[in-house]
C-alpha cells in the first residue's frame, strides 16, 4: 500500500509539473509533422536536405511528399497510434523523411545507429518490440538484411523491414526484406492517405537508446513538449536565426544528430546539411559550400577541423555556432577554433535532459574556454553531495536537471525511473560537475568514473584536461585500475601523434610542474592505438578496462 500511495504522488507530482508548464507556454501542442507541413506549404521550393557530399539536395515540398506516402505505406502495413517504427539509416535523407512520416502517424520513432550489430539490434528489439525497421540495404560494407532476419529469429519479433538503398545506388540496391524504399513510396502514393493531423504532443513521440558509456543502452522516451521545449529554447539562448543553416556530421541514430540536427533545421525550416562519412576535408567543403553556421558535434570533429584549418591557413568564419560536448573539450581548443573563425558553445547535455546548459555568444571569454555554460531558460542545474544536498559553488558534486527538457521516463525499466528521476522532477545525470558563483558549470568527470585512491577522490577530467594540451597527445582517458593496498590508482591512456613518443615519468614529471597533486598523478601508462568510443564521440572507459585486463607497459 505504501508504494502504491509512493506512485499515486508521484504521478500527481509530475502532472501538477506538466500543467503549470503548459500554462507558462513551455509545452505547446505543435508537433515535428505540423511544422514540416507548414514549411512545406510555405516555402515549397526551399531547400530541405542536403546529403550525398552535397551532390542530392530535396526540396520542402519533395521532403513533406515522400514522408506523407511512406506514412501511408506504413500505415498500410499495421503501424497504428503508439507503435515504435525503429530508423537504422545513415546520414540521408530517406532518414529525415522516415521521421516525419512516423511522428505524423502518431507511432514512435527509434533512431539507431547505423553500427549497431546482432547484440544491440536484439536488445532494441527485445526492449522496444518495434512494428517496422528502416535500414540500409549495405553500409560501409556491412550487408543489414540478414542482420534483420538473424534478430528476428533470435528475438521473435518481427517488424515489417524496408530496406533503403545508399544515395549513389537508389533503388537498384533496394532487394530484400520486405519492401524497398522507393516500392514503399509508390505504394503509398496509390493507397488511401491516413489521417495524420501530425501525433499528439503529450504522448511519446521518441525512444532513443543511450550511446552506451556504461552498459546496455538505456530506452530512453521523450514527447513533442519536451523536445519542442528544447529547441525553442536552444534557438532563442543560441540566438539562432531564419537565415541559418544547419551541418550535421553527427549520426542522426543518436540524440544529438537526431534532435539537434535533424529536428532543429525541421522544426525552423532551416537547410539541414547532412555529412554520413566523417572526414575534415569533406566536412570544410560543405561548411563553404552551403554557409554553415550552426552544428552540435562530439569534440573530436571539431578538434579534426580546427587542426585541418590551421594546418592550411583556413577560416570557417560562417560556423559561428559550433555546439561541443559530450567528450572534454579542452580550453586550449576553443581558443584554437577562435583563431580560425569557429564560435564554440561548450555545453552539457544527456540523452535525458538533452542539452541542460550552454555558453552563449555573449558569454565571458573565461567562460567560453573553461566552463560547460550555464543552464538554459526556464531550465534548473544543481550539484548536489553524497547526502543529496547542494554543494557550495566550487565544490563538485552530482549534477541534478530539472525543466520542461527532461525525458518522461525510461521503456518498460520503472526502476531505474524511480532511481533516475526523483518524485519532484529532478534527474539524476550520474555526472560530476562544479557550478562558480556566476551559474557556469564545469563538468569533471562521472560519478562511477571517480578513481578512489587510498580514500581520495581523484576526478579525472582533470588530469585529462591537462594531458590533452601536450602536443604530442591526441586523445587521453584516465581510469581506475586495482590495486591491493589503495584500493585504486590511476592509469593514463593515451593515443599519441604518429612518431612522437612519451614515458611515464616525463609525464608525470610535466603534470607535477603543472601544479598537480602527488596523489592524481597516473601511475600507469599505456599507449594505445586508439581508444573506444560511441558513434557520437564518447569514450568508453567500460571498454578501456575489459582491454587492460594484465600489466600496463609502464607502473610505477
Amino acid at each position: 500500500m505504501q508504494n502504491t500511495n509512493a506512485s499515486g504522488t508521484r504521478t500527481r507530482a509530475a502532472a501538477e509539473r506538466a500543467r503549470a508548464w503548459r500554462e507558462a507556454g513551455l509545452w505547446d501542442e505543435t508537433t515535428l509533422f505540423q511544422h514540416v507541413r507548414t514549411h512545406a506549404r510555405s516555402r515549397p521550393d526551399s531547400l530541405a536536405v542536403v546529403d550525398a557530399g552535397g551532390r542530392r539536395t530535396t526540396s520542402r515540398a519533395e521532403l513533406f511528399e515522400t514522408a506523407l506516402r511512406l506514412a501511408a505505406h506504413l500505415h498500410r502495413r499495421g503501424v497504428r497510434e503508439g507503435d515504435v517504427v525503429s530508423v537504422q539509416l545513415p546520414n540521408q535523407r530517406e532518414a529525415v523523411a522516415a521521421a516525419v512520416a512516423i511522428q505524423g502517424l502518431g507511432a514512435i520513432v527509434n533512431p539507431l545507429l547505423p553500427g549497431y550489430r546482432t547484440r544491440e539490434l536484439a536488445h532494441v528489439f527485445e526492449v522496444a518490440r518495434p512494428k517496422a525497421i528502416l535500414t540500409p540495404a549495405t553500409h560501409r560494407d556491412f550487408d543489414h538484411r540478414p542482420l534483420v532476419d538473424d534478430v528476428r529469429t533470435r528475438t521473435g519479433v518481427s517488424p515489417w523491414h524496408v530496406v533503403v538503398g545508399s544515395p549513389e545506388g537508389g533503388e537498384r540496391e533496394e532487394i530484400g526484406g520486405d519492401v524497398g524504399f522507393h516500392a514503399a513510396c509508390r505504394e503509398g502514393a496509390a493507397a488511401a492517405r491516413p489521417d495524420a493531423p501530425g501525433g499528439d504532443a503529450r504522448s511519446v513521440s521518441e525512444v532513443i537508446f543511450t550511446s552506451g558509456t556504461e552498459s546496455a543502452p538505456k530506452a530512453i522516451l521523450h514527447t513533442e513538449e519536451t523536445v519542442g521545449f528544447s529547441l525553442r529554447v536552444a534557438w532563442q539562448d543560441m540566438g539562432l536565426c531564419e537565415d541559418d543553416v544547419v551541418w550535421m556530421p553527427s549520426p542522426i541514430g543518436h540524440s544529438t544528430g537526431f534532435n539537434y540536427g535533424l529536428r532543429m533545421a525541421l522544426h525552423f525550416g532551416l537547410p539541414l546539411v547532412l555529412q554520413d562519412r566523417w572526414d575534415a576535408r569533406a566536412a570544410i567543403g560543405l561548411v563553404d559550400t552551403f554557409g554553415a553556421t550552426y552544428t552540435l558535434a562530439a569534440t573530436t570533429f571539431l578538434k579534426d577541423l580546427v587542426d585541418l584549418a590551421r594546418a592550411e591557413g583556413r577560416r570557417l568564419s560562417s560556423l559561428r555556432c559550433f555546439g561541443c560536448g559530450g567528450a572534454p573539450v579542452p580550453p586550449a581548443l576553443v581558443r584554437y577554433a577562435r583563431q580560425v573563425g569557429i564560435g564554440v558553445r561548450r555545453l552539457y547535455g544527456s540523452t535525458e535532459v538533452l542539452v541542460a546548459t550552454w555558453n552563449r555568444a555573449d558569454s565571458p571569454i573565461a567562460c567560453l574556454d573553461e566552463t560547460d555554460g550555464r543552464a538554459l531558460s526556464q531550465v534548473e542545474v544543481e550539484v548536489r553531495d553524497d547526502a543529496g544536498r547542494p554543494c557550495p559553488a566550487g565544490e563538485p558534486g552530482e549534477i541534478h536537471v530539472r525543466g520542461p527538457n527532461t525525458c518522461v521516463g525510461f521503456l518498460d525499466d520503472p526502476e531505474r525511473e524511480t532511481r533516475t528521476i526523483s518524485d519532484e522532477g529532478w534527474v539524476r545525470s550520474g555526472d560530476l560537475g562544479v557550478l562558480d558563483a556566476t551559474g557556469h558549470l564545469t563538468i569533471v568527470g562521472r560519478s562511477k568514473d571517480i578513481v578512489i585512491r587510498g580514500g581520495l577522490n581523484i576526478a579525472p577530467r582533470e588530469i585529462e584536461d591537462l594531458i590533452l594540451a601536450f602536443p604530442e597527445v591526441v586523445s587521453a582517458a584516465i581510469v581506475g585500475v586495482p590495486d591491493p593496498r589503495l584500493g585504486e590508482r590511476c592509469c593514463a591512456c593515451l593515443v599519441l601523434r604518429d612518431g612522437a613518443e612519451l614515458d611515464l615519468e616525463s609525464l608525470t614529471r610535466r603534470l607535477r610542474d603543472q601544479g598537480l597533486a602527488t596523489h592524481k598523478l597516473p601511475e600507469r601508462l599505456e599507449i594505445l592505438d586508439s581508444l573506444p568510443t560511441t558513434a557520437s564521440g564518447k569514450i568508453q572507459k567500460f571498454r578501456i578496462l575489459e582491454r587492460l585486463g594484465g600489466h600496463g607497459k609502464e607502473e610505477a
